[in-house]
């Protein structure tokens, strides 16, 4: 996840990785592994945001969206879920008056005959 977003800013830069890696006075390789292996010092981290000129946050704002959109899509689905119980639990609410406004017609017809 690092690297892409290390990778993207590098891209959007118009810069190379070696050119970062001088920067941060690592070689090309050692700054590839950190990235890949996601073991970069924190010390290093600020020092590439402050070389790439974005805050050290930038680098965890993707895992925090991702992890956000993923809230949002259980919250929304735990809502239609319970939306759901709510129409099947209505449904049969439905059903139960119907049965009880048959049995309410029939008890006024067999009333009607009776009395007469």
């Amino acid at each position: 996840m690092l690297k892409e977003i290390v990778y993207k800013l590098l891209k959007e830069q118009d810069r190379p990785l070696g050119w970062l890696a001088t920067e941060m006075d690592m070689t090309p390789d050692g700054l590839k592994l950190s990235l890949t292996n996601e073991s970069m010092k924190y010390t290093n981290l600020k020092l590439m945001a402050t070389v790439l000129n974005v805050a050290p946050e930038y680098f965890f704002s993707g895992v925090t969206a991702e992890i956000a959109a993923a809230n949002i899509v259980n919250d929304e689905l735990a809502a239609f879920q319970h939306l759901k119980q709510e129409l099947a639990a209505s449904k049969e609410l439905v059903e139960t008056l119907k049965s009880q406004l048959r049995d309410k017609d029939r008890i006024i017809d067999l009333l009607g005959k009776a009395n007469n």
